[in-house]
This record gives structure tokens, sequence and C-alpha cells, in this order.
């Protein structure tokens, strides 16, 4: 793919709506692309995040070693959270066939926002938004747990 390709597909992600394109076309261009073969581990859940992984083609199968959660595809962003810090990934991601990905290094994302400092706001703005709408999500779960009397009154 090209970097105009890339740049469009990041545009694309919730976490860089209504982002710089220029910003974004220099984190396309810059990233590590990384190729994954089938069985390959991308991220890998409880060991410290490398990188994000942006899907440019192939499926990748999403689990924790016992549950499956689904799959993510072309377009999909893997690790989000590690372009900001290089914590642990809380999810596995394998490769189900060949897989092409960029990847977005923390120390690559802190550079363009350096760059770009408008660009790092919104970036941030994004996830607090997101993290925002989990809560709400988690709220109103906890309430419906309270209310219940047993889990047969959830139904």
């Amino acid at each position: 793919m090209s970097v105009r390709a890339d740049t469009q597909t990041l545009l694309q992600l919730p976490v860089f709506k209504g982002c710089d394109p220029v910003a974004l076309q220099i984190l396309a261009f810059a990233a590590e692309r990384q190729d994954f073969g089938p069985g390959d581990d991308i991220i890998t859940k409880g060991k410290k995040s490398k990188a994000a992984y942006l899907i440019l083609d192939g499926k990748v199968s999403l689990h924790d070693g016992e549950d499956a959660y689904g799959f993510a595809e072309a377009g999909a962003l893997l690790g989000e959270m590690s372009m900001l810090r290089q914590g642990p990934y809380t999810i596995t991601g394998t490769a189900e066939g060949p897989v092409a990905t960029v990847a977005i290094a923390p120390a690559l994302f802190a550079r363009v926002t350096q760059e770009f400092p408008d660009f790092g706001k919104m970036v941030l703005r994004n996830l607090s938004e997101r993290l925002e709408l989990h809560m709400r999500e988690l709220e109103s779960v906890r309430a419906a747990l309270t209310r219940a009397r047993s889990f047969s009154d959830l139904g």
C-alpha cells in the first residue's frame, strides 16, 4: 500500500478522527511495515507493548488465550494505547493467514505529537471521549446488576 492509502486508512479510525492529515501522513510514512505469518502473535496479552499495529491486509483472531472475541481485519488498529504508553497488551491478536501491518511505536507517535501539538491534543481528546462512552456503558451495566436480585432478573 502507499503512504497516501495508509493515511486514508488512519483517518477512518476513531482515535484519529478530525486529525491533521499531514501529521497522519508523516506517521504513515515513518511507521515500520511488518508482515506476520499464519499463527504468529501480533500482540500478546500480558506482554509489554512495543507498538500499535494498523492492519493493512489479512485477518487477525482476537482472544485472551482461552476465550475468543472475534476478528480484526484491514483497517483495524491493534493495541492503540501502546502509542501512548508501554503497558501490557490486554488481548492477544494472532494472524489467521498472512497479515501485513504498519507498526506505530510510542517514540514515533511522541515525535509526531511534538511536531504537531494539535494532532496530539486531538488524539487525546478522541481517546478521552471513547473512555467516557465506555464508562457510561459500564455504569449502565453496574446499575442493572445492582437492581437485579439474581442473574435471571437481568434477562
